[in-house]
């Protein structure tokens, strides 16, 4: 075992969140002590194109940093940075914009990441061009969490201080359905087909997502789910806060 440098990051304030890009719908390989690398003649790990996992990005104060954790000895590379600050006209909207989550989206011969954060707006970027590509519009106010459906990088699942939980339709840039969920943080289960939302007074509630959303042409509007048709589970936590989890998950189910 080898004690890696220790990175300070540049974020200026709390990182909010980190995470790697193991990209397990577009690759399936063993992992951890199963893992065997071959290297070039250069001494560079040889990978798979769609292999992501050496990847990793942090989101902290207006920045996201994307690292490179293998090719770089011993230490970690910035690969990409994208600050949200250097979007603000400062003049007209002095307040600090932070983000606060972000989750990871493959495409062909690049990588993207969904951010979001105080400003309400979910920020797609690309990683191979390492720019902004696309903002979805439609939370009013700070967005707590994002996640991406197990079995498709085009949606993701958006949880708002606004008190709706969206459904985003990336490649269309629109809102499928807004679920009127007062929620900190949304999971979806293995098959997609439902997810699982807390929220600040420790409640769990289950939402069924609506199956064969098919967008209508020139209906702009957002199918509406209301909190009479979810599912209110036992106060597990009481009355506490409910931040980050995770539903656990065997070849069995849940």
């Amino acid at each position: 075992m080898r004690l890696r440098r220790i990175i300070k990051e540049n974020h200026g304030s709390d990182v909010n969140q980190l995470g790697f890009f193991f990209n397990n719908k577009n690759f399936s390989a063993p992992v951890g002590i199963d893992v065997r690398k071959t290297f070039d003649k250069r001494g560079s790990v040889q990978r798979e194109q769609t292999d992501t996992s050496n990847v990793l990005a942090t989101v902290g104060g207006c920045q996201l940093n994307v690292y490179d954790n293998e090719h770089c000895g011993d230490h970690l590379d910035i690969m990409s940075n994208f600050d949200l600050s250097l979007l603000q006209d400062k003049q007209e909207d002095p307040v600090r914009r932070e983000l606060h989550t972000f989750c990871w989206l493959y495409r062909e011969n690049d990588a993207w990441l969904a951010l979001a954060g105080t400003d309400g707006l979910i920020h797609i970027v690309s990683l191979a061009n390492s720019r902004e590509i696309n903002i979805l519009h439609g939370h009013t106010k700070t967005i707590h969490d994002l996640q991406t459906h197990p079995s498709s990088d085009n949606y993701i699942l958006s949880t708002s201080k606004d008190g709706t939980v969206r459904l985003w339709d990336v490649d269309a840039k629109r809102c499928l359905v807004i679920f009127e969920a007062d929620a900190t943080v949304t999971c979806f289960d293995q098959t997609g087909e439902k997810f699982i939302s807390g929220n600040s007074r420790g409640e769990l509630r289950e939402w069924i997502i609506p199956k064969d959303i098919i967008p209508i042409e020139n209906e702009d509007e957002p199918l509406i789910i209301t909190k009479k048709d979810s599912k209110l589970f036992k106060k597990y936590n009481g009355d506490n806060y409910i931040g980050k989890y995770f539903v656990g998950m065997d070849r069995k189910g849940i």
